[in-house]
């Protein structure tokens, strides 16, 4: 008898912990997915104020070869 409630607990902190697990792995994984999806914005954010950007006159022009 104790055999098996030992076994029935074990069986039950087994599949506790293994959805503990899941669950952690879910929230990982979406933190993640946030994170990239803000530093694909934060790049295309830059990109776009680069291309914003007004370039002076004769900007790629001339090449100073003397500095």
């Amino acid at each position: 008898m104790i055999n098996y409630v030992s076994m029935e607990s074990s069986l039950a902190s087994f599949a506790t912990g293994s959805r503990s697990r899941a669950v952690m792995n879910e929230i990982s994984m979406a933190i993640m997915k946030q994170t990239l999806e803000q530093q694909e914005a934060v790049g295309q954010a830059l990109i776009e104020m680069i291309q914003q950007t007004p370039m002076p006159d004769g900007t790629g022009q001339i090449i100073n070869t003397a500095a």
